[in-house]
């Protein structure tokens, strides 16, 4: 039997995270929210419910193996492999009850060629597929808006990177200013709906950004690590989203600019 298409698989991709969203918003059970390695990074019982029922629907509609935050692992990327987050910011899903995401995301020897992203609360499912663009809700994302220079875009990034890395404080100064939603999925689409010019962050695991790093790419933004090389989702490591010129203005400023 022939193996299915991208298009086949988007669409098994974007039922089961669909699924994963209303379980989510109406788990029927106790959050019982646990800490992994340090206090604020958390894990629910929800979180480790999704990636259950998100495994077992993928390994019934495709047979590939996946590897989710939560527990499931793989010995390797080669051929096709699932990369999930069935809850990306369980901090936000305990607390503020908002800016949380389901992330899933098809690899093809380690290159992701299927997103999809889901804004829980906002009702928002962000797809795309190699080589055809993105879409929010089934309609095509335009291509991503691009200032001239990161001066002229609002930057999201955290405390952490603020503190860590001067030249990123200077040039949040000159910018138009910084958000933070503790969510890396959405933030990366952020840039992809053209609401922010660069995603900046340090540490991002595969599950974290596979997904929303290709939608990025087929909205026509730059993803990279943060000292320019190029993105490896395979592995943990920074990242820095921009709009071309943004990226290109803010990477100058981060690595190569001495003042």
């Amino acid at each position: 039997m022939s193996e299915p298409t991208t298009t086949q698989l988007l669409q098994i991709a974007e039922a089961t995270v669909r699924e994963a969203m209303a379980l989510a918003l109406d788990p029927g059970i106790s959050l019982d929210v646990r800490t992994k390695t340090n206090r604020n990074d958390l894990v629910t019982a929800v979180d480790r419910r999704i990636e259950e029922v998100v495994t077992a629907r993928l390994a019934e509609a495709t047979g590939y193996p996946v590897l989710g935050e939560e527990g499931h692992t793989v010995d390797s990327f080669a051929g096709r492999v699932w990369v999930l987050d069935p809850i990306d910011g369980t901090m936000n899903y305990v607390s503020t009850h908002r800016d949380y995401a389901v992330s899933l995301a098809l690899c093809e020897d380690g290159a992701p060629v299927v997103g999809v992203v889901a804004d829980v609360v906002g009702s928002h499912v962000y797809t795309a597929v190699r080589g055809e663009g993105a879409r929010c809700d089934g309609e095509a994302l335009a291509p991503v808006l691009d200032a001239d220079d990161y001066t002229d875009a609002i930057i999201i990034t955290d405390i952490k990177e603020i503190l860590a890395l001067p030249r990123l404080a200077r040039a949040l100064v000159d910018s138009r200013g910084h958000r933070r939603y503790g969510s890396a999925a959405l933030e990366c689409v952020e840039v992809a709906a053209s609401r922010a010019g660069a995603f900046v962050h340090m540490w991002v695991s595969p599950w974290d950004i596979a997904a929303a790093s290709l939608i990025c790419e087929e909205a026509g933004a730059r993803v990279t690590r943060l000292d320019g090389t190029p993105m490896d989702v395979r592995h943990k490591g920074s990242i820095l989203v921009g709009a071309p010129r943004v990226h290109a203005s803010l990477l100058k400023r981060l690595m190569t600019d001495a003042q």
